[in-house]
């Protein structure tokens, strides 16, 4: 029930003028044609250029139950099947070294993996333009993705069922639908069980 009055409020966004569900191009709010623009760090990078000092940085809404926003992005592992564990493990540890980390998330703008870097980040840094991002985090108001081999079937059953909701089709129907496909997934693979 609550997903379904969640985006019920959403669809009605659309449905009442406030949100453009098929805008033509990614730059009504860069040109000006938009008040808002709902997205992630990964946008500040092209709106701080289209717009300067004239761009602001939200923290997410609180709907009603708390503030909330998502996390995650790449995530390494090294496999028990792996061949050369030690040499993977080297990459790792390279990888998460405190200069590589800069290094990454100055090239893709994702917030630092180590509060170390965070303080030490142009952009997450406390007085940085996106800090809000890093204390997000930091606060415990970023809720974890799914984590399960069964991500790229839930984003996609989603995704469309979002997309679907825009166009005005009936809510209930869509998550329902979203809902059958991630558990035929699910069922498809046995619950993708670990360890075997």
């Amino acid at each position: 029930p609550n997903a379904v009055a969640a985006l019920t409020w959403f669809q009605n966004l659309f449905k009442q003028g406030y949100s453009n569900p098929w805008p033509a191009s990614d730059t009504g709010f860069t040109f000006g044609h938009a008040a808002l623009n709902w997205g992630g760090h990964w946008l500040y990078a092209d709106n701080y250029r289209a717009l300067g000092d004239n761009l602001l940085v939200l923290p997410a809404p609180n709907l009603g139950k708390g503030a909330k926003t998502g996390m995650g992005s790449w995530n390494w592992g090294i496999t028990s099947s792996c061949k050369t564990p030690d040499q993977a493990w080297q990459v790792l540890n390279f990888i998460m070294s405190p200069s590589e980390i800069a290094r990454m998330t100055n090239a893709n703008g994702a917030v630092p993996a180590r509060k170390s870097v965070i303080a030490r980040s142009q952009l997450y840094a406390p007085n940085g333009p996106l800090h809000m991002f890093a204390l997000q985090l930091l606060r415990g108001i970023a809720e974890p993705r799914p984590i399960t081999p069964a991500y790229p079937t839930i984003t996609s059953a989603f995704s469309e069922a979002v997309v679907n909701i825009v166009a005005g089709f009936n809510v209930k129907k869509e998550l329902d639908k979203a809902v059958q496909k991630i558990d035929q997934d699910l069922q498809d693979n046995q619950g993708y069980p670990t360890g075997q």
